[in-house]
């Protein structure tokens, strides 16, 4: 299993999609075991989170948008990354 680091490039597992819930308009994230009601937060990750760019971009580009330390934002991205690749939710290239 590759390590998550700054250079990693985390995608959507394969059979995993980003959508809204059609009830409530609220993202979630569907797989074949079932629905993950998204946080914002999760969401504005994992909407980065395209198999191009790195963990570092994401992390750069959320602490833009939050005008904030990209420091501040970095242990949250990981957390929130790390949890979802063990949910196999996440898949982590290199």
């Amino acid at each position: 299993m590759i390590s998550l680091d700054a250079q990693s490039r985390p995608a959507l597992a394969r059979g995993v999609r980003l959508r809204n819930d059609p009830i409530t308009g609220e993202p979630v994230l569907l797989f074949p075991e079932g629905v993950l009601p998204l946080d914002a937060a999760t969401h504005d990750i994992l909407i980065r989170c395209s198999g191009q760019a790195t963990v570092a971009s994401i992390i750069l580009s959320l602490a833009e948008e939050y005008e904030t330390d990209p420091g501040t934002v970095r242990a949250d991205v990981c957390e929130c990354l790390a949890q979802l690749r063990q949910r196999m939710l996440v898949a982590i290239s290199s």
